[in-house]
């Protein structure tokens, strides 16, 4: 197999572990079943026999085992790590520690016993809002294989994701003693898919050095543009969602093709031009609790004259959602710098968005985008979505257009 399909493999198996992990922490299941549920995912992943779940104790300054796997020795008793300020401000945060990181420590000294019946091979901190909730202990891999680069970026979203699912959970019982706003606070529980995808975002960004928060802004932009027309919650959340992933095929295909600044030859666009498919090949495969984010992603490079890309499909054929996406995905290109080009002065890009309405652009769209910037310049919008990103250009020029009858 050759490397990029062992990459993308491996990757749609993250990206359906992560998927399952989200929908388990989420649930209305009480804590210990939804941790217990959570860790048997993590395991199952890296192929991990024994494993354990810690939650800090602030007052008594120690971690307690909550659940775990495969322990040797399963004795039924409370198990403490007391640990102290110092240790917790030498962990790295939501940062996997190998046992040779932590070999000198007086912390895994002191608990090398229970770190030993756990195998532990990766001791995983868990922080949220910078504050320490807890960690995993991960036992060695079947084989005895060590943990790749790839993997252990995986575990840092994993951490991410858990160490939120303990901190609402931790704030969940203190509300609750006080008999007020539960229910709110439980609801925020439903964000972690949304911080878990923002963390894949952010790595899919980070491998083009000219598009940092690139997935971001498209998201946010499609977010603003679908409210105007007046789209339901959940349906703005899962377009929220194509926008955050819409590039994530760019993970497999050579970041020098993808951060050349000279023409690309015909065999490099030809690369460049499998993203959407290879997109839509891996987010086909997970069951997301929103609809169409997978074909909202493949066809966010169609046109309405049927001179896009991958499938050439024209207006009738494009969904209201691919047709934001489009435009706002175009948008964001045009006011970023990219290797071939600076940005182009709000004013130019501004005036393509009007070029190519009606060939490239959908006319309602259109229109429902430019509502969004006159709202968000007049003031009239409490949350923007465009403005904080454009604040360095001169809007004076979208103001000149917001008056003319092109618009």
């Amino acid at each position: 197999m050759s490397s990029k399909k062992l990459d993308l493999k491996r990757l749609m198996f993250s990206m359906t572990s992560l998927v399952d992990l989200g929908q388990e922490a989420t649930s209305s299941k009480d804590l210990f079943a939804k941790m217990k549920a959570a860790l048997y995912v993590i395991t199952g992943m890296f192929s991990v026999p024994t494993a354990a779940l810690f939650v800090y104790q602030p007052q008594r300054k120690r971690l307690l085992l909550f659940v775990e796997k495969g322990r040797r020795d399963r004795e039924r008793r409370e198990i403490g790590l007391p640990l102290q300020t110092k240790h917790i401000k030498q962990f790295r945060m939501n940062d996997p520690h190998t046992v040779r990181d932590m070999a000198a420590s007086s912390f895994f000294v002191r608990n090398k016993e229970v770190f030993s019946s756990l195998q532990t091979a990766i001791f995983l901190p868990l922080f949220a809002k910078g504050d320490f909730v807890g960690a995993i202990a991960l036992g060695r891999k079947l084989g005895g294989a060590s943990f790749r680069q790839g993997e252990k970026d995986v575990l840092r979203v994993i951490a991410h994701q858990m160490a939120i699912t303990l901190h609402n959970a931790r704030l969940f019982l203190e509300v609750a003693r006080r008999a007020a706003e539960n229910k709110k606070l439980y609801s925020s529980m439903q964000q972690i898919y949304q911080d878990t995808i923002q963390a894949f975002a952010t790595a899919i960004d980070a491998k083009d050095e000219y598009t940092k928060e690139h997935s971001y802004r498209v998201a946010s932009y499609a977010v603003a543009v679908a409210r105007e027309l007046g789209w339901k919650k959940k349906d703005i959340e899962g377009l929220y969602i194509a926008g955050l992933l819409h590039d994530i095929g760019k993970i497999i295909i050579d970041v020098k093709v993808i951060n050349k600044g000279a023409t690309l030859s015909y065999p490099e666009m030809t690369e460049i031009r499998k993203h959407p498919q290879i997109s839509h090949d891996i987010l086909s495969k997970i069951k997301f609790p929103w609809k169409n984010i997978e074909n909202f992603v493949l066809h966010h490079h169609e046109r309405l004259d049927g001179k896009g890309y991958p499938n050439a499909l024209k207006d009738a054929e494009l969904s209201d959602g691919v047709k934001i996406l489009a435009l706002v995905d175009a948008f964001d290109a045009m006011t970023s710098d990219r290797p071939y080009r600076e940005k182009l002065p709000i004013g130019e890009a501004l005036q393509e968005v009007i070029r190519c309405r009606g060939t490239q652009f959908d006319a309602k769209i259109t229109s429902s985008f430019f509502n969004v910037l006159r709202k968000e310049l007049n003031g009239e919008v409490k949350e923007p979505h465009f403005l904080p990103h454009l604040q360095n250009m001169d809007m004076s020029k979208f103001k000149a257009l917001s008056s003319s009858s092109t618009m």
